[in-house]
């Protein structure tokens, strides 16, 4: 079970966890990564929707497992795929 892009997940600490949904995602270099905002400011129009981003795994079972991106040159790679994503999506807009 990969990610996909509108999948809601829910992040952050046990008790003050939110719902995001899942707005990008990628593989570099065999790792995949996703990029998620809150969902409640997706809806929003009004407000621009700050973006998480993690690596992530899935074991035998589909248990995903996430784990913050740490490296600069990681971030820089990640994040540059996704602004050509954004940037696409423009166009066709």
């Amino acid at each position: 079970m990969a990610v996909e892009i509108g999948e809601e997940l829910m992040f952050g600490e046990e008790g003050s966890e939110q719902m995001y949904e899942v707005v990008y995602t990628c593989e570099i270099n065999e790792k995949n990564y996703l990029m998620a905002a809150l969902s409640e400011e997706l809806d929003d129009e009004d407000k621009e929707p700050e973006i998480i981003a993690f690596s992530y795994t899935e074991d035998e079972e589909g248990t995903l497992f996430f784990d913050e991106i740490e490296n600069d040159e990681e971030w820089k790679q990640v994040e540059a795929k996704f602004n050509s994503y954004i940037e696409e999506l423009e166009k066709e807009a």
